[in-house]
Parts: structure tokens; C-alpha cells; sequence
């Protein structure tokens, strides 16, 4: 892998942290939303499309990105890294760290719907805000477990594989 591949495979990784990060936005702004009971609502929903259109871009463009940090190089500097193989240790780090750091969302919520004590307790705890930042923390867990699952999945979509008959340069 050139420099310039290494860091188009950081943009990309990037990419795939900006989702989880326009998820817990979503999440914020569905909260605020409530609070202020529908007064500019639309405007919070906004938010989250910041990310989710960098994250875009930077999965479309990795190499532009990366032309513009790394100067270009000759194909000759090349670093010997096994860039799928990265790329799925990398996803499924992402993923095991957006689990880990959902994981006291979780517990807590879990806590008070198995030892809450009661329906009253449950509804009290469960507003309408809670129960939807509940479910941006489910997205964030179901995001993190397919990036834990599919790390190959993801690694064949940065680098896809050659097709049959395909000889590498030289």
C-alpha cells in the first residue's frame, strides 16, 4: 500500500465513525425536540446531515482526500501492509468500540426495565425522548455488531477483490 491508500482507507474508516456519530445527533436532536415541545423542530433534524454528508463524501473520495493530505509518491514507495486484512481489523475495532460505548446506555435502560419495579416506574422512566434515544442507541448497537460480524464485508467494499483473469500491475 502507497501513503496515499493508507490514508484513503483512514478517510473511509473515518466515514463509517461520522454514521455512528449522526446516529447519537439524531438521537440529541430528538430529545431537544421534545423539550421544545415542536418550536424549530425541523431545523434540529438537520443536524445529523452534516456527518452523514461528510461521511458520504469521504467514502465516494478517499483518494482525492488523500491526494490533498499526502503528496503523491511514486508507486515504488510502497508500505507492506496487508490492506484488506487492515481494513477488516479496523471495522471491527469501530464496531467493538461503538458497542463498548453503548453499553452503559444499555445496562442502564435494561436495569430499570427488568428491576424497575412496576408499570408506573416503567412509563414514568420511558417518556417518548427516552424511548427514541433508546432506539438511536439500538441503531448504534446494530451498527456496531454488523461492523463486529461483517468486517469483511466492509473490507470488500474498500478494497474490492480482483476479477478472475485480472493480472496484477507491474
Amino acid at each position: 500500500m502507497t501513503p496515499q491508500q493508507i490514508v484513503g482507507l483512514a478517510a473511509r474508516l473515518f466515514a463509517l465513525w461520522l454514521v455512528v456519530i449522526a446516529l447519537q445527533i439524531f438521537g440529541i436532536a430528538t430529545a431537544m425536540n421534545q423539550q421544545f415541545n415542536q418550536s424549530g423542530a425541523f431545523a434540529l433534524y438537520f443536524m445529523p446531515a452534516l456527518p452523514l454528508l461528510l461521511a458520504v463524501f469521504l467514502w465516494s473520495f478517499p483518494m482525492f482526500v488523500a491526494h490533498k493530505i499526502v503528496p503523491r509518491t511514486h508507486d515504488s514507495n510502497t508500505l507492506r501492509l496487508p490492506a484488506r486484512e487492515a481494513t477488516a481489523a479496523a471495522s471491527a475495532i469501530i464496531g467493538i468500540w461503538v458497542l463498548i460505548s453503548m453499553l452503559p446506555h444499555l445496562v442502564a435502560s435494561g436495569g430499570i426495565a427488568f428491576f424497575g419495579g412496576g408499570t408506573q416506574v416503567l412509563a414514568t422512566y420511558f417518556t417518548p425522548e427516552r424511548t427514541l434515544q433508546l432506539l438511536a442507541v439500538a441503531l448504534q448497537c446494530a451498527f456496531g455488531l454488523f461492523l463486529v460480524a461483517k468486517p469483511w464485508f466492509i473490507a470488500s467494499k474498500v478494497f474490492p477483490a480482483p476479477a478472475v483473469g485480472d493480472e496484477p500491475a507491474k
